[in-house]
């Protein structure tokens, strides 16, 4: 009788112990992706002025609009890519240049883990590549 007494004990303690075990457990909790929608200013360099970027992502797609001077001169561009986790990929069209500069290219980013800035490169279509930066402004 006793080792059924203490085989009972023995199960109610190890249920009691993996039941707590269990209801103690960290599980992950899957965080929301942050969005790009929304106004960015463009931080390049001291030489471009009242630069401004609009973002807008739908189902992995990102529209894009972009306003900046360079010396004085205004340009505007416009591009249509994709979204994938943190990164983000379009081709740009531009429709108001600056004398000599490209009329098209591609820009590569990366959103940094607090959603607050885009980095990364561009390249045009003459085969001028560099860096570009974003900085979240505002979001709808």
């Amino acid at each position: 009788m006793k080792k059924i007494y203490f085989a009972a004990v023995f199960i109610i303690l190890l249920v009691a112990v993996l039941y707590s075990y269990s209801n103690n457990r960290k599980i992950p909790v899957s965080i929301a992706p942050i969005s790009i929608t929304g106004l960015w200013a463009d931080s390049n360099s001291a030489a471009f002025t009242n630069c401004y970027a609009i973002f807008s992502e739908k189902d992995g797609k990102v529209s894009f609009a972009h306003y900046l001077e360079f010396n004085g001169t205004g340009m505007v561009e416009e591009g249509k890519g994709t979204i994938t986790g943190n990164k983000v990929q379009y081709d740009v069209i531009v429709t108001k240049a600056i004398p000599g500069w490209a009329l098209a290219g591609t820009h590569s980013l990366t959103l940094s883990d607090d959603g607050k800035k885009l980095s990364g490169i561009f390249k045009d279509a003459k085969g001028n590549t560099g860096p570009i930066v974003f900085v979240k402004k505002s979001e709808p």
